[in-house]
């Protein structure tokens, strides 16, 4: 892992409950690609805290590297962040990460499609930029959904962006409170709770046939995740051309029974070579950890893909898995934080 130490070149309020802070890294190189994130590291009350962030800048457009953070309720980093950035003066940063981010192919596709809601915005906001800054002719649709009017992110930069490029960008907003809000410049409004048939219906507006061509990137809360996938299978979208990102498990996700008895496994990482014996009812990487052997890791819960490794032989099971793509699992990939071995013979690699 690459650490950096930040300073602050802006905070920029975007709504009551959201800010951006611009980063100032200094003269050291950080090289990132559109939808990936970093992590944060701040003393709160004595104590270290770290959390993930994705990147709402794009390198090839931005002068520094910035973040965009909700409050978001029992969130201690994000709302001491809301309330306290502009007296933070140093960030411990470390990054990139994630894999949420368009392929050579979307920039050569005809139609790309971001299903956003709420803060999920925050990457594919800097993915629709780069797709329009770094293609010809691809199209791009958003379809954002919030709660309120005034907690749309980005909602000035999106319009002026969207107006900019209105040949090749359609933006629908998805307001389920609206109040007297009957239309809004440059997009189109669908007022009330989002839904599988309202979602079809902005999909046939914008994008043309056939509709399986697209690309398609999702990211915001679960349940509506789920309903945007749901969506995709059901219009019979290829898995290759679905990306997601989730910033936060999914509780009605099935989960394995951790095996019953302790298995060995041999872990190699970088140059050195270790036997971990690892407990009943807990993870490769618990295990490594409690060794001293300082493995990148951050969420714990699957979303985030930074432990990764390769599995070379043997068998583990993986409780949730919301990183990784059914291509990257069949090729051999695991998430340690997630992975359980069932077989003595489990072997697994970190380059």
């Amino acid at each position: 892992m690459t650490s950096y130490t930040w300073g602050t070149t802006a905070i920029v309020r975007e709504t009551e409950s959201a800010i951006t802070v611009v980063f100032d890294s200094g003269i050291e190189p950080f090289h990132y690609k559109p939808g990936q994130f970093i992590n944060l590291t701040l003393q709160i009350d004595g104590q270290a805290i770290t959390r993930s962030y994705s990147l709402s800048s794009v390198q090839e457009e931005d002068a520094h590297p910035a973040i965009t953070v909700k409050r978001v309720t029992g969130g201690i980093m994000s709302n001491y962040i809301v309330d306290q950035a502009d007296s933070i003066s140093r960030w411990q940063v470390s990054g990139p990460y994630g894999s949420f981010t368009p392929p050579a192919e979307a920039f050569h596709a005809g139609h790309v499609v971001l299903l956003a809601g709420g803060s999920g915005i925050t990457p594919l906001f800097s993915i629709a930029r780069s797709i329009i800054s770094g293609s010809n002719d691809t199209h791009v649709t958003l379809i954002y959904s919030n709660r309120t009017p005034h907690e749309i992110i980005f909602r000035g930069k999106i319009e002026d962006w969207a107006y900019q490029h209105k040949e090749r960008v359609s933006i629908h907003y998805a307001v389920s409170q609206p109040g007297s809000l009957t239309s809004i410049h440059g997009a189109a409004l669908f007022r009330g709770r989002i839904n599988k048939l309202a979602v079809k219906k902005m999909l046939k507006m914008s994008v043309p046939s056939p509709l399986e061509a697209a690309h398609f990137f999702i990211c915001g809360p679960v349940e509506l995740m789920r309903l945007h996938q749901d969506v995709l299978t059901s219009q019979q979208i290829p898995e290759q051309q679905v990306f997601t990102e989730w910033f936060a498990p999914d509780e009605n996700s099935i989960s394995v029974v951790p095996p019953i008895e302790m298995q060995e496994v041999l872990l190699h990482f970088f140059d050195q070579s270790n036997l971990l014996e690892v407990q009943a009812g807990k993870t490769i990487l618990t295990a490594a950890l409690e060794d001293r052997i300082p493995l990148p890791y951050s969420c714990k819960s699957g979303t985030c893909g930074i432990c990764t490794a390769r599995l070379t032989s043997g068998q583990v099971s993986m409780a949730n898995n919301f990183a990784l793509r059914k291509s990257d699992v069949e090729s051999g990939l695991i998430l340690l934080c997630q992975s359980y071995p069932v077989t003595g013979d489990v072997t697994v690699e970190i380059d």
